[in-house]
């Protein structure tokens, strides 16, 4: 008896805990357009066009984003795509933000 009680006290928790796991919060909503990107040569030049343009926009740009871009792109042109486009990120970010 005090077998099949446990055992049922332990099918109940377990069925709780899936029921709470299945459970998830809708996503936040979105504002404006959305872009999916991918670690990707092609984004990579993208993302470096991107900042080339912001930094002609803004002539007095910190020497740490110029510097943070000419090294990302350098990356991205030798393969090391995830590390250029960290760079080149941090980069972008500074140029919009930094003003």
């Amino acid at each position: 008896m005090l077998i099949v009680r446990t055992a049922v006290v332990a099918g109940l928790i377990g069925l709780g805990a899936t029921a709470s796991m299945s459970q998830t919060a809708p996503p936040p909503p979105t504002t404006g357009e959305v872009r999916v990107t991918t670690d990707t040569p092609e984004y990579c030049e993208k993302l470096a066009e991107r900042v080339a343009r912001d930094e002609k926009a803004r002539p007095n740009a910190p020497r740490q984003a110029e510097e943070l871009a000419a090294e990302g792109h350098h990356m991205c042109n030798s393969g090391l795509i995830r590390g250029g486009l960290v760079r080149l990120r941090r980069a972008w970010l500074m140029l919009r933000t930094d003003k």
